[in-house]
Parts: C-alpha cells; sequence; structure tokens
C-alpha cells in the first residue's frame, strides 16, 4: 500500500470494506432464506404425518410414509420387527433397502434432514400405535426435495432474486457516496499535509523564518503545532550558534592577539625576555578554551564505549580539590560529602566536578558548600543570583553571562549529567546560589 497516495490508500480500503461486508450480507440473507424454506419443509411433512395419523391419506408425488414396528427392548438394528412403505416412499427410494434403512435410524434418532447421493429428504416421525409395553408402531413422513424446490422456483425470480439485487445495488450506491465522501475528505487532508510540506521545503531558503500553521483541532493540526514548535527551536538554536561562533572568535582574539604583539616585541628587541611569561599564561588561557571546546564537542557526540561503573563521589571530589588546591585558598570550601555512587565513567564525572567548583569559585564572595547525600550532589556558593534564563532554559554554550564570562563550562557539566542519566538543576537561594544533581 506504501506505493499509492493517501487518498488512494482510503479509497481502496473503504471499498474493500463494503465488498466484504455486501458478500458477508448476502451470505446472511442467504442463510435466512435457507432457514424461511427449512421452516415450510418442516411444517408441510409434520401436517402431512398429522392427517395421516388420524386419517389416512393419499400420498403425494413428494409425499410418503413408512410404518415400522419398534421392539424397544433390543437394539434398533433388531427392533425394526416390520415396515409398511406407501407407494409413494417406494417410488422415492425404490428397491435400496441399506438406504432405507439408514433413512428409518435416522427419523427414529430425530434428524429433520436426511441427505445422501441422491438428494435431500425432510422427515418427520409420529408414534401411531403402542402395541405393548415393548412394542411400539410409529409413523414416519418422508418428503424430497421437489416442494421445496418448486417453492424456490416460484419466488426466486420476484423476492429472492429482487432481495439479493436491491442489496447489491443497495451496498453499490453506499461504495459510490462513501467513495465520492472519502475523495473530498481525503483531497482536504492531503492538502494540509502537502502544506505542512511545502512550509517544511522552505525552512533551508528562509532560514526557518517561514511560520507552520494550519486551523483546525486534529491530529493534522497538532503535527502542525509540534512542527513549529521544532522551527522555534532550531531557529533559536541557529541563533545561539551563531552568537557562539561570534563569541568564541572573540574569546580566542584576545589572548592570540597579545601573544602575537609580545612576540613580535621580543623579535624587535623591545621588550625583555621575562615578557615571554605573559605569552606562556595567554597560551595556557587559549589551551583550556581549546580543551574545554573539544570536551562540549566530545560531549555532543558522545557514545560512551568506555566501561560504566559505580564511582563514589566522595573520593572524586576530594581528588579534584587537592588537585586544584593552589587555586582555592583564597575561598572557604566546606564539605559534607557521603558515600553515594554515582553511575557512569569517571573521567567525565571528574571533568563537570571540576568545571563545577571552577564556576562556584569565580563567582563565590566566602565560601562554598559541597555536600553528597542520598545519591544528591549540590553544590552552593554565597555569589550573587543566578539569571533567570539559566534557570528556565538550562545552560547554552557560548551564551554570555552577566559578567561577560560564557557558560560552555556549565553546559559540559549539564551535558554529561543527562548523558548518564542525572539532572542538573539550579535554583536562587538566600544569599546565594546552588546546584543540585540527581537522578532522573
Amino acid at each position: 500500500m506504501k506505493q499509492f497516495k493517501l487518498s488512494t490508500q482510503l479509497l481502496i480500503l473503504f471499498s474493500t470494506v463494503t465488498f466484504l461486508s455486501s458478500l458477508i450480507f448476502g451470505y446472511i440473507s442467504y442463510r435466512n432464506y435457507q432457514s424461511v424454506y427449512l421452516g415450510l419443509a418442516r411444517n408441510e411433512v409434520n401436517n402431512y404425518v398429522e392427517a395421516t395419523l388420524s386419517n389416512p391419506r393419499e400420498t403425494e408425488d413428494y409425499l410418503g410414509y413408512i410404518l415400522i414396528t419398534v421392539n424397544q427392548v433390543s437394539t434398533f438394528e433388531a427392533s425394526v420387527t416390520s415396515r409398511y412403505i406407501s407407494p409413494n416412499t417406494i417410488l422415492i427410494f425404490g428397491e435400496d433397502q441399506p438406504r432405507l434403512n439408514r433413512l428409518i435410524e435416522a427419523a427414529y434418532l430425530g434428524n429433520f434432514v436426511y441427505s445422501d447421493s441422491t438428494g435431500t429428504y425432510y422427515l418427520a416421525i409420529e408414534t401411531r400405535q403402542e402395541i405393548d409395553s415393548e412394542t411400539t408402531q410409529y409413523l414416519i413422513g418422508v418428503m424430497d426435495n421437489t416442494y421445496i424446490d418448486s417453492v424456490k422456483a416460484a419466488t426466486a425470480r420476484e423476492e429472492v432474486l429482487m432481495t439479493f439485487f436491491g442489496t447489491f445495488m443497495a451496498f453499490a450506491i453506499i461504495v459510490l457516496l462513501g467513495n465520492m465522501v472519502i475523495a473530498i475528505w481525503s483531497r482536504n487532508t492531503t492538502a494540509r499535509i502537502k502544506q505542512i510540506q511545502r512550509g517544511v521545503k522552505q525552512f533551508s531558503n528562509t532560514g526557518y523564518e517561514n511560520k507552520i500553521a494550519l486551523d483546525g483541532d486534529d491530529e493534522i493540526s497538532e503535527l502542525a503545532s509540534a512542527i513549529e514548535t521544532l522551527r522555534l527551536e532550531i531557529r533559536e538554536n541557529e541563533k545561539t550558534k551563531q552568537e557562539m561562533f561570534q563569541n568564541v572568535s572573540h574569546d580566542l582574539k584576545t589572548p592570540i592577539s597579545v601573544i602575537q604583539s609580545y612576540a613580535e616585541a621580543i623579535l624587535d628587541g623591545t621588550t625583555e625576555v621575562e615578557d615571554a611569561k605573559v605569552i606562556i599564561k595567554q597560551t595556557e588561557k587559549l589551551q583550556g578554551k581549546v580543551r574545554m571546546l573539544l570536551e562540549l564537542s566530545k560531549i555532543a557526540t558522545l557514545e560512551v564505549k568506555e566501561k560504566l561503573e559505580d564511582i563514589s563521589i566522595k573520593d572524586l571530589i576530594n581528588q579534584v580539590l587537592s588537585n586544584n588546591k593552589h587555586r582555592l585558598n583564597h575561598i572557604h570550601i566546606q564539605t559534607d560529602l557521603d558515600d553515594s555512587k554515582f553511575y557512569g565513567v569517571r573521567e567525565y564525572f571528574y571533568t563537570s566536578i571540576e568545571n563545577l567548583i571552577d564556576n562556584a569559585t569565580r563567582y563565590a564572595k566566602t565560601k562554598i558548600v559541597i555536600i553528597v547525600k542520598n545519591g544528591t550532589l549540590t553544590f552552593y556558593n554565597d555569589g550573587p543570583a543566578i539569571e533567570e534564563k539559566y534557570i528556565k532554559d538550562g545552560f547554552k554554550p557560548y551564551e554570555k553571562g552577566s559578567r561577560g564570562q560564557f557558560g560552555i563550562g556549565m553546559s559540559i557539566v549539564q551535558k554529561t549529567f543527562n548523558k548518564f542519566g542525572y539532572a542538573l538543576s539550579v535554583e536562587n537561594i538566600d544569599q546565594g546560589v546552588k546546584f543540585t544533581i540527581k537522578p532522573l
């Protein structure tokens, strides 16, 4: 079905369902007519038997009877002690005694319809006389299919044929009208889908500026709304990416310019060799920024191939603090760490915690408080309140903050913890800011 258009699929589906429904309805109608014919046959043979019991009547070409005397003590095969077959029944069965025995047995067992290779017969059995306590005489009415065939022949042209013709005509009209309605509906539906398709195709030409909107309250409108939300998000990401390139260029330009100017001065002999320390310092700054960019790129395309393990956050924090103690001696760091473990890769968690401490150090006035309790990690610093956009939207790479700092470090932290199933949230509390990391 995939090779057909949606409108064609709907038409095929509706026509198929309607056609199958007409066949089922026709079969049910046929079975109903068959039950009517069976009722006529039962009524005819029962009336014949009842009339013959009270007053023997002449047999018909298609009706006859059999008189049997049954000894109820013996088995059925031995119980039929005598038979009387009407002339009509002899005409029906001739001298085929085994077939006659099978018909008598079917009637005695209560079967209404008996069929064999010669045709279908309708049976009725009534007690004619109880001879003694062990012996009973029965009358079996036998009717062949001649009467029913004549009834069918008389009604087929008028009632049955017209009923079936009317049924199929009704279904044909339903198919025609239904397909017209579906064609109109599907044309409108596919037109709306194509409108969305055209809008999406224009994204590359308009830079995601063309709005996707459809009237209505159905699933297609919801799809258009979802695409519109995606468009706005992509447009915002493209804008952020452009700003990021500009900010990265600006962020790298300053140390490069300083390095260049000092290197030229050394070559010209207008500065001391000691000034090479400035070049080294700027180079270290560049290395730090490049490292952060690589970390961000690595996290964005991360396919974790390293073995995941339970990592003691307490040990990791102590290691980061020890390795960076020369940078942290001007601020008081308070810790309260239990033995909680985070599941992931040690290297990535180390970088993220180092970035969290670096961020806290940059903004804290007097202290940083690090707490690990029951699988939740929090970092508090008594610095200024964080901007609302970070609380609402999270951290975007190279989005400039209030102090001119770019959020690449915190973006790495957020993406890293998200990658391993942890959420990073931030909130302003009394006289400070608190970052919380906990399982999703």
